[in-house]
């Protein structure tokens, strides 16, 4: 027995060893490489969906209207909230002038337009249906619509779908959605 002392002795070393040194990796690792997915998953559900778009460069623009609404405080309650957002480019398309009247002299139509991305809720890709109605905190319905696999809020497109925050999930979209069948024109 004495001579297998030695033997596990040097294998506990050398386990403690490999620890350390998977450890050390994975610390220096960047979590937004594919290589450490785990690490990348929790970091998200960490963040709140407020969170996500104030850190996220591609989500600017709606960091600024939700702000200018009061809208990002409630997005940093716990929810949970489904939120429809609009990327930068969708910000961008809108008519010249459009989102910096609403920002500083419609806030109320800005409020009700914003409200119309937000529904209360937790709602994944693979629980919505196509023809399905979701009610916004706008008080009014957005239509879901799958063809060929794409989904389609309102006729508009989700681009990244299923991003889980902490007090919900995000899907992005390459559009700005209109409540009561209206359009950028129309404001």
């Amino acid at each position: 027995m004495p001579s297998k002392m030695p033997c596990l002795t040097s294998l506990v070393l050398l386990c403690a060893c490999l620890i350390a040194c998977t450890n050390t990796q994975n610390k220096d690792t960047p979590a937004n490489q594919s290589g450490s997915p785990i690490v990348a998953a929790k970091t998200s559900s960490l963040e709140t969906i407020a969170d996500k778009i104030i850190s996220d460069s591609g989500h600017s623009m709606l960091a600024r209207a939700l702000d200018s609404t009061d809208l990002l405080e409630t997005l940093k309650k716990p929810g949970p909230f489904t939120v429809f957002a609009p990327s930068d480019k969708a910000f961008e398309g809108l008519p010249e002038g459009l989102f910096e009247s609403l920002m500083t002299t419609r806030k109320n139509d800005f409020v009700n337009i914003l409200s119309y991305h937000i529904v209360a809720g937790k709602i994944k890709t693979h629980d919505l249906k196509d023809g399905q109605k979701l009610r916004t905190l706008a008080g009014e319905e957005l239509t879901v619509s799958i063809r060929n696999e794409k989904l389609k809020i309102n006729g508009t497109n989700v681009i990244e779908e299923d991003v889980e925050l902490r007090n919900g999930v995000m899907h992005v979209i390459d559009g700005i959605l209109f409540p009561r069948n209206r359009s950028a024109a129309s404001y």
